[in-house]
């Protein structure tokens, strides 16, 4: 089940699971559309954890940190 309650931003490193930190695969990739939308899981068998992950140019620029 996709976890659609929290987005988070993706930059130019790899991702990685949120919940046990491992990298993730994009199982959707929206990254051509205006909300630069991925949809990543974690490979880890005891995890699975899906999420939403979406580009920020304010967060990639440097502009909210």
């Amino acid at each position: 089940m996709i976890n659609f309650s929290e987005t988070f931003i993706y930059s130019d490193q790899p991702t990685t699971c949120p919940e046990c930190g491992v990298r993730s695969e994009i199982i959707v990739d929206l990254s051509h559309t205006k909300d630069q939308t991925q949809v990543h899981k974690c490979p880890n068998e005891k995890c699975k954890f899906e999420f939403v992950m979406q580009y920020d140019s304010d967060f990639d620029n440097g502009l909210l940190l």
